[in-house]
Protein backbone atom coordinates (compact mmCIF):
# COMPACT_ATOMS: atom_id res chain seq x y z
CA UNK A 1 0.00 0.00 0.00
CA UNK A 2 1.22 3.36 -1.00
CA UNK A 3 1.62 5.74 1.59
CA UNK A 4 -0.18 8.45 -0.52
CA UNK A 5 -2.44 8.18 -4.05
CA UNK A 6 -2.38 11.50 -5.33
CA UNK A 7 -5.76 11.66 -7.35
CA UNK A 8 -5.11 14.38 -10.58
CA UNK A 9 -8.42 15.06 -12.71
CA UNK A 10 -7.46 16.47 -16.35
CA UNK A 11 -9.05 18.22 -18.79
CA UNK A 12 -7.66 20.21 -21.61
CA UNK A 13 -4.67 20.91 -19.94
CA UNK A 14 -2.28 20.19 -22.62
CA UNK A 15 -1.00 23.92 -21.82
CA UNK A 16 0.06 22.76 -18.13
CA UNK A 17 0.28 19.35 -17.69
CA UNK A 18 4.29 18.89 -18.06
CA UNK A 19 4.79 21.12 -15.66
CA UNK A 20 2.03 19.55 -13.26
CA UNK A 21 3.58 15.83 -14.22
CA UNK A 22 7.05 16.47 -13.81
CA UNK A 23 6.77 18.01 -10.09
CA UNK A 24 4.74 15.10 -9.06
CA UNK A 25 7.16 12.36 -10.53
CA UNK A 26 10.01 14.53 -9.00
CA UNK A 27 8.13 14.32 -5.57
CA UNK A 28 11.21 13.12 -2.35
CA UNK A 29 8.22 11.45 -1.11
CA UNK A 30 8.64 7.94 -3.46
CA UNK A 31 6.48 5.73 -2.18
CA UNK A 32 3.26 7.19 -4.00
CA UNK A 33 0.68 6.33 -6.45
CA UNK A 34 -0.52 8.92 -9.19
CA UNK A 35 -3.86 8.23 -10.61
CA UNK A 36 -4.80 10.37 -13.49
CA UNK A 37 -8.47 10.72 -14.83
CA UNK A 38 -8.10 11.80 -18.35
CA UNK A 39 -12.15 13.47 -18.47
CA UNK A 40 -12.62 13.29 -21.76
CA UNK A 41 -10.16 16.12 -22.86
CA UNK A 42 -10.06 16.86 -27.20
CA UNK A 43 -6.49 18.09 -26.71
CA UNK A 44 -2.90 16.17 -26.51
CA UNK A 45 -3.50 15.64 -22.75
CA UNK A 46 -4.76 11.84 -22.88
CA UNK A 47 -1.54 11.19 -24.83
CA UNK A 48 0.92 13.46 -22.88
CA UNK A 49 -0.49 11.30 -19.75
CA UNK A 50 -0.26 8.02 -21.44
CA UNK A 51 3.46 9.15 -21.94
CA UNK A 52 4.12 9.65 -18.37
CA UNK A 53 2.74 6.30 -17.85
CA UNK A 54 4.75 4.57 -19.87
CA UNK A 55 7.76 5.65 -18.22
CA UNK A 56 6.82 5.64 -14.70
CA UNK A 57 4.61 2.27 -13.82
CA UNK A 58 3.36 4.57 -10.19
CA UNK A 59 1.12 5.92 -12.77
CA UNK A 60 -2.33 5.22 -14.03
CA UNK A 61 -4.35 6.99 -16.31
CA UNK A 62 -7.97 6.22 -16.55
CA UNK A 63 -10.12 7.48 -19.91
CA UNK A 64 -13.36 8.44 -19.87
CA UNK A 65 -15.83 10.22 -21.74
CA UNK A 66 -16.21 13.65 -20.33
CA UNK A 67 -18.93 13.96 -17.37
CA UNK A 68 -17.33 16.89 -14.28
CA UNK A 69 -14.85 17.21 -11.96
CA UNK A 70 -17.00 14.99 -9.39
CA UNK A 71 -17.22 12.18 -10.79
CA UNK A 72 -13.72 12.07 -12.11
CA UNK A 73 -12.65 12.56 -8.49
CA UNK A 74 -14.94 9.51 -7.41
CA UNK A 75 -13.47 7.59 -10.19
CA UNK A 76 -10.25 7.92 -8.80
CA UNK A 77 -11.50 7.60 -5.51
CA UNK A 78 -12.57 4.32 -6.24
CA UNK A 79 -9.28 3.25 -8.09
CA UNK A 80 -7.02 4.61 -4.89
CA UNK A 81 -5.51 2.36 -2.65
CA UNK A 82 -2.87 4.75 -0.50
CA UNK A 83 -3.25 4.89 3.01
CA UNK A 84 -3.79 8.80 2.75
CA UNK A 85 -5.20 10.68 -0.12
CA UNK A 86 -3.86 13.63 -1.81
CA UNK A 87 -5.50 16.07 -4.74
CA UNK A 88 -3.29 17.76 -7.35
CA UNK A 89 -5.48 19.79 -9.69
CA UNK A 90 -3.46 19.39 -13.21
CA UNK A 91 -3.35 22.75 -13.88
CA UNK A 92 -1.51 23.64 -10.93
CA UNK A 93 1.88 21.96 -9.47
CA UNK A 94 3.56 21.01 -6.48
CA UNK A 95 7.09 21.64 -4.10
CA UNK A 96 9.15 18.57 -4.85
CA UNK A 97 8.78 17.68 -1.02
CA UNK A 98 4.79 18.46 -0.55
CA UNK A 99 3.64 15.24 0.34
CA UNK A 100 6.52 13.73 1.97
CA UNK A 101 6.26 16.65 4.46
CA UNK A 102 2.73 16.67 5.04
CA UNK A 103 2.78 12.95 5.31
CA UNK A 104 5.17 13.03 7.88
CA UNK A 105 3.52 15.39 9.85
CA UNK A 106 0.37 13.04 9.62
CA UNK A 107 1.92 10.08 10.87
CA UNK A 108 3.52 11.80 14.01
CA UNK A 109 0.38 13.37 14.85
CA UNK A 110 -2.00 10.20 13.60
CA UNK A 111 -3.83 12.56 11.79
CA UNK A 112 -7.05 12.07 9.81
CA UNK A 113 -6.07 15.51 7.89
CA UNK A 114 -3.16 17.92 7.87
CA UNK A 115 -3.33 21.30 5.63
CA UNK A 116 -1.15 23.56 4.63
CA UNK A 117 -1.14 27.12 3.34
CA UNK A 118 -0.39 27.80 -0.72
CA UNK A 119 1.47 30.03 -3.25
CA UNK A 120 -0.78 32.18 -5.89
CA UNK A 121 1.13 31.17 -8.79
CA UNK A 122 1.48 33.54 -12.40
CA UNK A 123 3.55 32.54 -15.33
CA UNK A 124 3.13 35.45 -17.09
CA UNK A 125 4.74 37.92 -17.68
CA UNK A 126 7.01 36.55 -15.70
CA UNK A 127 6.42 33.58 -13.07
CA UNK A 128 5.69 34.82 -9.71
CA UNK A 129 4.78 33.16 -6.48
CA UNK A 130 2.63 35.02 -3.83
CA UNK A 131 2.32 33.15 -0.58
CA UNK A 132 -1.34 32.83 0.40
CA UNK A 133 -1.92 32.15 4.23
CA UNK A 134 -5.60 30.70 4.05
CA UNK A 135 -5.46 29.27 6.93
CA UNK A 136 -3.95 32.37 9.05
CA UNK A 137 -7.69 33.18 10.64
CA UNK A 138 -7.75 29.87 12.28
CA UNK A 139 -4.93 30.60 14.35
CA UNK A 140 -4.41 26.78 15.19
CA UNK A 141 -0.98 25.62 13.44
CA UNK A 142 1.00 22.84 15.00
CA UNK A 143 -1.62 21.57 16.99
CA UNK A 144 -4.05 18.15 16.74
CA UNK A 145 -7.80 18.95 17.33
CA UNK A 146 -11.10 18.43 16.30
CA UNK A 147 -13.39 20.79 13.94
CA UNK A 148 -16.11 20.16 16.65
CA UNK A 149 -14.03 22.18 18.91
CA UNK A 150 -13.09 24.74 16.34
CA UNK A 151 -15.94 24.85 13.73
CA UNK A 152 -14.14 28.53 12.03
CA UNK A 153 -12.26 25.99 10.51
CA UNK A 154 -14.49 25.37 8.07
CA UNK A 155 -14.98 28.82 7.29
CA UNK A 156 -11.58 28.71 5.64
CA UNK A 157 -11.72 28.92 1.73
CA UNK A 158 -11.74 24.74 0.85
CA UNK A 159 -8.56 24.67 -1.13
CA UNK A 160 -8.59 20.60 -1.09
CA UNK A 161 -5.38 20.43 -3.17
CA UNK A 162 -3.43 21.63 -0.20
CA UNK A 163 -3.46 18.43 2.23
CA UNK A 164 -3.97 14.75 2.54
CA UNK A 165 -6.85 12.64 4.08
CA UNK A 166 -6.77 9.44 5.71
CA UNK A 167 -8.10 6.86 3.43
CA UNK A 168 -10.20 5.32 5.72
CA UNK A 169 -11.62 8.11 7.03
CA UNK A 170 -13.52 8.88 3.80
CA UNK A 171 -14.59 5.38 3.64
CA UNK A 172 -15.74 5.20 6.64
CA UNK A 173 -17.74 8.30 6.27
CA UNK A 174 -18.82 7.50 2.96
CA UNK A 175 -17.42 10.73 2.16
CA UNK A 176 -18.37 11.17 -2.16
CA UNK A 177 -17.89 14.54 -4.39
CA UNK A 178 -21.17 15.68 -6.03
CA UNK A 179 -21.56 14.12 -9.25
CA UNK A 180 -22.60 17.37 -10.85
CA UNK A 181 -21.88 18.64 -14.37
CA UNK A 182 -18.45 20.47 -15.22
CA UNK A 183 -16.71 21.77 -12.51
CA UNK A 184 -18.78 23.53 -10.64
CA UNK A 185 -17.35 23.78 -6.86
CA UNK A 186 -18.03 20.11 -6.29
CA UNK A 187 -14.71 21.30 -3.65
CA UNK A 188 -17.63 22.97 -1.21
CA UNK A 189 -19.51 19.69 -0.45
CA UNK A 190 -16.29 17.18 -0.10
CA UNK A 191 -14.80 20.49 2.18
CA UNK A 192 -17.54 19.91 4.48
CA UNK A 193 -17.69 16.30 4.87
CA UNK A 194 -14.16 16.27 5.55
CA UNK A 195 -14.67 18.41 8.11
CA UNK A 196 -17.75 16.73 9.87
CA UNK A 197 -15.81 13.58 9.71
CA UNK A 198 -12.37 14.26 10.86
CA UNK A 199 -11.45 13.58 15.00
CA UNK A 200 -7.57 14.84 14.36
CA UNK A 201 -6.77 17.88 12.07
CA UNK A 202 -3.62 19.56 11.67
CA UNK A 203 -2.25 22.65 10.69
CA UNK A 204 0.87 23.94 9.10
CA UNK A 205 1.94 27.25 8.38
CA UNK A 206 4.37 26.37 5.06
CA UNK A 207 3.57 26.05 1.92
CA UNK A 208 3.63 23.87 -1.08
CA UNK A 209 0.98 24.13 -3.70
CA UNK A 210 1.41 26.08 -6.84
CA UNK A 211 -2.01 27.41 -7.56
CA UNK A 212 -2.41 29.00 -11.18
CA UNK A 213 -4.26 31.77 -11.31
CA UNK A 214 -4.14 32.37 -14.63
CA UNK A 215 -5.73 30.14 -16.55
CA UNK A 216 -7.95 31.88 -18.15
CA UNK A 217 -9.91 28.31 -19.02
CA UNK A 218 -9.96 27.91 -15.29
CA UNK A 219 -13.95 27.40 -13.65
CA UNK A 220 -13.93 29.89 -10.94
CA UNK A 221 -13.50 32.35 -13.85
CA UNK A 222 -16.99 31.19 -15.37
CA UNK A 223 -19.86 33.90 -14.82
CA UNK A 224 -22.23 31.62 -15.72
CA UNK A 225 -23.11 28.52 -12.97
CA UNK A 226 -25.96 30.06 -11.56
CA UNK A 227 -27.04 27.75 -9.19
CA UNK A 228 -24.19 25.32 -8.77
CA UNK A 229 -23.77 26.34 -5.44
CA UNK A 230 -27.48 25.35 -4.09
CA UNK A 231 -26.79 21.82 -5.70
CA UNK A 232 -23.42 21.32 -3.82
CA UNK A 233 -25.85 22.81 -0.62
CA UNK A 234 -28.20 19.95 -1.09
CA UNK A 235 -25.94 17.40 -1.17
CA UNK A 236 -24.70 18.52 2.35
CA UNK A 237 -27.88 18.67 3.36
CA UNK A 238 -28.59 15.10 1.70
CA UNK A 239 -25.06 13.92 3.57
CA UNK A 240 -26.23 15.60 7.33
CA UNK A 241 -29.72 13.70 6.77
CA UNK A 242 -27.15 10.14 6.89
CA UNK A 243 -25.59 11.27 9.88
CA UNK A 244 -28.14 12.61 12.28
CA UNK A 245 -25.32 13.00 15.36
CA UNK A 246 -23.38 15.01 12.80
CA UNK A 247 -26.78 17.08 11.63
CA UNK A 248 -27.17 17.79 15.24
CA UNK A 249 -23.62 19.71 15.76
CA UNK A 250 -23.35 21.14 12.44
CA UNK A 251 -26.57 22.25 11.08
CA UNK A 252 -26.63 25.73 12.00
CA UNK A 253 -22.66 26.67 10.33
CA UNK A 254 -23.85 24.97 7.55
CA UNK A 255 -26.29 27.80 7.20
CA UNK A 256 -23.72 30.00 8.29
CA UNK A 257 -21.73 29.10 5.43
CA UNK A 258 -24.38 28.59 2.99
CA UNK A 259 -25.61 32.56 3.37
CA UNK A 260 -21.67 33.45 3.40
CA UNK A 261 -21.76 31.48 0.29
CA UNK A 262 -24.76 32.59 -1.32
CA UNK A 263 -23.98 36.32 -0.49
CA UNK A 264 -20.46 35.61 -2.86
CA UNK A 265 -22.40 34.14 -5.58
CA UNK A 266 -25.21 36.63 -5.62
CA UNK A 267 -22.32 39.28 -6.09
CA UNK A 268 -20.70 37.89 -8.64
CA UNK A 269 -23.86 36.67 -10.86
CA UNK A 270 -24.43 38.86 -14.36
CA UNK A 271 -27.49 41.06 -13.48
CA UNK A 272 -30.07 38.98 -15.47
CA UNK A 273 -29.71 36.35 -13.45
CA UNK A 274 -29.78 37.92 -9.61
CA UNK A 275 -33.42 38.58 -8.85
CA UNK A 276 -34.48 34.55 -9.88
CA UNK A 277 -31.16 33.92 -7.68
CA UNK A 278 -32.23 36.10 -4.73
CA UNK A 279 -35.94 34.45 -4.39
CA UNK A 280 -34.35 31.34 -3.72
CA UNK A 281 -32.05 32.27 -1.54
CA UNK A 282 -34.83 34.10 0.06
CA UNK A 283 -37.11 30.92 0.41
CA UNK A 284 -34.19 29.10 1.45
CA UNK A 285 -33.65 31.00 4.79
CA UNK A 286 -36.55 31.86 5.55
CA UNK A 287 -37.26 27.94 5.74
CA UNK A 288 -34.63 28.04 8.09
CA UNK A 289 -35.32 30.94 10.24
CA UNK A 290 -38.90 29.15 10.37
CA UNK A 291 -37.09 26.12 11.95
CA UNK A 292 -35.22 27.92 14.10
CA UNK A 293 -31.99 26.99 12.32
CA UNK A 294 -30.37 30.13 12.28
CA UNK A 295 -27.77 30.84 15.06
CA UNK A 296 -27.32 34.77 16.03
CA UNK A 297 -23.73 34.05 17.81
CA UNK A 298 -22.66 32.47 14.06
CA UNK A 299 -23.17 36.02 12.35
CA UNK A 300 -21.86 39.82 12.59
CA UNK A 301 -24.03 41.98 13.00
CA UNK A 302 -23.94 43.44 9.60
CA UNK A 303 -24.09 39.81 8.25
CA UNK A 304 -27.33 39.13 10.60
CA UNK A 305 -29.40 42.48 9.40
CA UNK A 306 -28.23 41.83 5.75
CA UNK A 307 -30.00 37.80 6.17
CA UNK A 308 -33.26 39.52 7.71
CA UNK A 309 -33.65 42.14 4.97
CA UNK A 310 -33.38 39.20 2.66
CA UNK A 311 -35.81 37.03 4.08
CA UNK A 312 -38.46 39.76 5.23
CA UNK A 313 -37.66 42.53 2.64
CA UNK A 314 -36.36 41.11 -0.28
CA UNK A 315 -37.66 43.68 -2.71
CA UNK A 316 -35.88 46.63 -0.54
CA UNK A 317 -32.66 44.43 -0.65
CA UNK A 318 -32.37 43.72 -4.57
CA UNK A 319 -33.06 48.08 -5.50
CA UNK A 320 -30.62 48.79 -2.68
CA UNK A 321 -27.96 46.33 -3.28
CA UNK A 322 -28.51 44.14 -6.19
CA UNK A 323 -29.66 46.91 -9.08
CA UNK A 324 -26.14 48.57 -8.08
CA UNK A 325 -25.16 46.21 -10.99
CA UNK A 326 -26.02 48.57 -13.53
CA UNK A 327 -24.24 51.50 -12.11
CA UNK A 328 -20.56 50.54 -13.68
CA UNK A 329 -22.53 51.26 -17.28
CA UNK A 330 -22.67 54.41 -18.75
CA UNK A 331 -25.38 54.00 -21.20
CA UNK A 332 -28.70 51.49 -21.27
CA UNK A 333 -26.62 49.56 -24.50
CA UNK A 334 -24.08 48.60 -22.31
CA UNK A 335 -26.48 47.29 -20.51
CA UNK A 336 -28.09 44.96 -22.82
CA UNK A 337 -24.54 43.87 -24.24
CA UNK A 338 -23.60 42.76 -20.94
CA UNK A 339 -26.12 40.74 -20.30
CA UNK A 340 -25.59 39.09 -23.76
CA UNK A 341 -22.29 38.48 -23.25
CA UNK A 342 -23.37 36.46 -19.84
CA UNK A 343 -25.75 34.55 -22.38
CA UNK A 344 -23.15 33.75 -25.01
CA UNK A 345 -20.23 32.57 -22.13
CA UNK A 346 -22.55 30.36 -20.64
CA UNK A 347 -25.71 29.01 -23.40
CA UNK A 348 -26.41 26.18 -20.79
CA UNK A 349 -26.33 27.72 -17.83
CA UNK A 350 -28.72 30.31 -18.80
CA UNK A 351 -31.01 27.98 -20.30
CA UNK A 352 -30.93 26.56 -16.18
CA UNK A 353 -31.41 30.10 -15.08
CA UNK A 354 -34.50 30.30 -17.58
CA UNK A 355 -36.16 27.34 -16.20
CA UNK A 356 -36.11 28.85 -12.25
CA UNK A 357 -37.41 31.92 -13.72
CA UNK A 358 -40.14 30.13 -15.54
CA UNK A 359 -41.00 28.40 -12.67
CA UNK A 360 -40.89 32.08 -10.30
CA UNK A 361 -43.24 33.41 -12.77
CA UNK A 362 -45.55 30.97 -13.00
CA UNK A 363 -45.75 30.76 -8.48
CA UNK A 364 -48.47 32.66 -7.26
CA UNK A 365 -46.01 34.05 -4.61
CA UNK A 366 -43.72 35.65 -6.56
CA UNK A 367 -43.60 38.27 -9.45
CA UNK A 368 -40.37 38.98 -11.27
CA UNK A 369 -41.46 41.55 -13.04
CA UNK A 370 -41.24 43.36 -9.46
CA UNK A 371 -37.24 43.99 -10.04
CA UNK A 372 -37.86 45.18 -13.61
CA UNK A 373 -39.97 47.52 -12.98
CA UNK A 374 -37.46 49.23 -10.31
CA UNK A 375 -35.25 50.16 -13.34
CA UNK A 376 -35.80 53.16 -14.87
CA UNK A 377 -37.89 52.98 -17.96
CA UNK A 378 -35.06 53.14 -20.97
CA UNK A 379 -33.01 50.77 -19.27
CA UNK A 380 -36.80 48.12 -19.07
CA UNK A 381 -37.64 48.43 -22.30
CA UNK A 382 -33.77 47.80 -23.60
CA UNK A 383 -33.33 44.97 -21.61
CA UNK A 384 -36.29 43.27 -23.22
CA UNK A 385 -34.88 44.06 -26.34
CA UNK A 386 -32.14 42.19 -24.97
CA UNK A 387 -33.36 39.35 -24.07
CA UNK A 388 -35.39 38.87 -27.42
Amino acid sequence: MAKVSILMPACNVEKFIDECMQSIISQTLTDIEIICVNDGSKDETGRILDRYAYEDERIKVIHKPNSGYGNSMNVALDCATGEYIGILETDDWASPDMFERLYAVAAENNADVVKSNYFRYKSKPEPQNELFEVLKSCGLYDQAFSPKDHMDLMRVAPSIWTGIYRRSMILEHKIRFNETPGASYQDTSFAFKIWTSAERVYLVKDAYLHYRVDNENSSVKSPGKVFCLCDEYNEIESYLEQFPEKKLVFEKMKNALKYESYRWNLQRLSFGFKYAFLLRFRDEFANEEEKGLLDRSLYSAYTWNNMMTIIHDMDSYYSSVCCKTIEPYNTVEEVVQALKKAKKEKKAEHVRAQKEIKKIKNSKSYKIGNAVTKLPRKVKKSLRKGNK
